[in-house]
């Protein structure tokens, strides 16, 4: 339609006349007439520029409705795991529209439990603490389990069964942690700066989730998520037994809201944790870090879609949104001189 609204347009401000014949005579000088025919055919100009104006701002109001093609919610599984003497939690969700501004309602009413499946067969109910949330109270000294044994986690939502199995994989052990003075550089404001010391175990593909709290406070942005195979970012690097390159190292930082890092100052307690993942819990998170963040590239951004886990139907076979992991852990804490 608006191709054809121009074109009436054009027409009426330019009508057709006939095409003049070439003619063997000298140039004269424009008379006032043409002069004036002149300025009538650029004032027919700027009315065409000022529709054109009007009808392109018209078009670029019209209202956009996306579709997420959304149908109905799925079950979603947190369950990561460790060998501490602690509360260990699952948390059960349902996946929701791609646009809903809302928290993700809780899987309520569903059976877990968690077993070794390599040494005897000791099973540990996950009873639901809250809405979604289930949970397992070890007692005094009491873990979930030691490195090198396996593990079955099963859900139970009505007629829907929910099944994953996962080992306990070593830990590189953390041999310190220091506090060190930087010199203001690109990208670095002056001040003091942690590192991690752990030397990656002998023998390729060990990965490991380094994860910081300074101050009592999880870092938990997406940007200070800190995952290691061998001692650098993938396996296309021959770091095996060496200590974490400087980047991981100097991962345990915080970031503030525009990614830049946050010196420490005295008193500060900065304590880091070293998980072992296995290779399907490394590419989950590798994956969702890589697409949160390849969000900003905009028009070079991935595509939006759900990172594949562990967690599989029993009936029918289909993935389940989410991991199931068993970690040993390794920690340090260091309060800042």
């Amino acid at each position: 339609m608006l191709p054809s609204l121009i074109g009436k347009i054009l027409a009426a401000l330019f009508p057709k006349q006939a095409t003049p014949q070439p003619v063997l005579i000298p140039v004269r000088k424009k008379s006032p007439a043409s002069a004036k025919t002149r300025t009538a055919k650029m004032n027919n100009v700027g009315l065409l520029f000022s529709a054109l104006v009007v009808l392109s701002a018209g078009a670029c109001t019209d209202p956009v409705t996306l579709d997420s093609t959304f149908e109905e919610p799925q079950a979603v599984v947190e369950a990561w795991l460790t060998n501490e003497p602690e509360e260990q939690v699952i948390t059960l969700s349902f996946t929701q529209d791609f646009f809903a501004n809302t928290l993700p309602d809780p899987l309520t009413g569903a059976e877990v439990v968690v077993c070794q499946t390599s040494i005897g067969n000791e099973c540990f109910v996950f009873a639901e603490a809250e809405a979604g949330r289930y949970v397992w109270t070890p007692t005094a000294s009491e873990t979930i389990g030691e490195i090198g044994e396996t593990y079955s986690l099963t859900i139970e939502d009505g007629d829907q069964v929910y099944v994953a199995t996962t080992s306990m994989n070593r830990v590189a052990p953390i041999d310190s942690i220091s506090i060190q003075f930087e010199e203001e550089q690109l990208g670095l404001d002056e001040g003091l700066y942690g590192q991690v010391f752990a030397r990656d175990l002998q023998g390729v593909g060990d990965r490991y989730l380094i994860r910081s709290t300074i101050n009592d406070t999880f870092l938990n942005r997406i940007e200070e998520l800190n995952i290691a195979f061998d001692a650098a970012f993938d396996g296309g690097t021959p770091t095996d037994g060496i200590y974490l390159i400087l980047p991981i190292r100097f991962g345990i930082n915080k970031l503030d809201s525009n990614g830049s890092l946050i010196p420490l100052v005295t008193g500060d307690k900065v304590e880091v944790d070293i998980w072992s993942i296995s290779p399907i819990a490394f590419d989950f998170l590798n994956g969702a870090q890589r697409q949160i963040l390849n969000g900003d590239a905009q028009l070079f951004s991935e595509p939006v879609v759900s990172t594949r886990g562990n967690i599989t139907n029993a009936e029918t076979g289909d993935f389940v949104i989410g991991v199931f992991n068993v970690a040993a852990v390794s920690s340090a804490t260091k309060v800042v001189p």
